[in-house]
């Protein structure tokens, strides 16, 4: 269990750490304390301060508008990780470092580094919603007479019942 997680209150024979889980965004668990009315609202609290609508925000422009091309030098080789700016590091999903001969017959091995982005276009649509450039339209034909429809199923479901 992650050790964050964990009820931070001690048995008072033992002096033993409890080994349950706190409550979500709460330090003790249910036995300890955890159902009263002060500590949920405390918790309460403090999981509205983790989730920011505008950090959000942020975060999603950040990914959106990452650019690739800052991983690599004027020569075309790429940055140490140290050097790369915060906004693209955050954009990186995963890298992974393979080592291979690329140029068969030469007998020497090459490392191979793919990198992963997070998902771009994801992000940019999320953020066309959120300020209203894009939105989604659903489109329902009804043939026949709708009211007559609905009747009908009024009544199977009563007679369901």
């Amino acid at each position: 269990m992650n050790e964050e997680r964990r009820c931070k209150a001690k048995s008072s024979r033992t002096g033993a750490p409890c080994k349950r889980a706190a409550n979500l965004g709460g330090r003790v668990c249910n036995s300890h304390g955890g159902r009263a009315p002060q500590v949920r609202r405390k918790a309460a609290e403090r999981l509205a301060d983790l989730i920011d609508p505008d950090r959000a925000l942020r975060e999603a422009a950040r990914l959106a508008y990452s650019d690739v091309t800052e991983l690599f030098d004027d020569k075309g080789q790429m940055r140490p990780m140290k050097q790369w700016p915060a906004e693209l590091a955050a954009a990186v999903g995963a890298v992974e470092v393979v080592r291979r001969n690329v140029d068969s017959g030469d007998g020497h091995q090459d490392d191979v580094i793919k990198i992963k982005l997070w998902d771009k276009s994801k992000n940019l649509e999320m953020l066309f919603k959120y300020l209203g450039l894009l939105t989604e339209r659903m489109e329902i034909k009804v043939e026949g007479d709708i009211e007559a429809r609905l009747i009908e199923g009024r009544n199977r479901v009563a007679k369901a019942k």
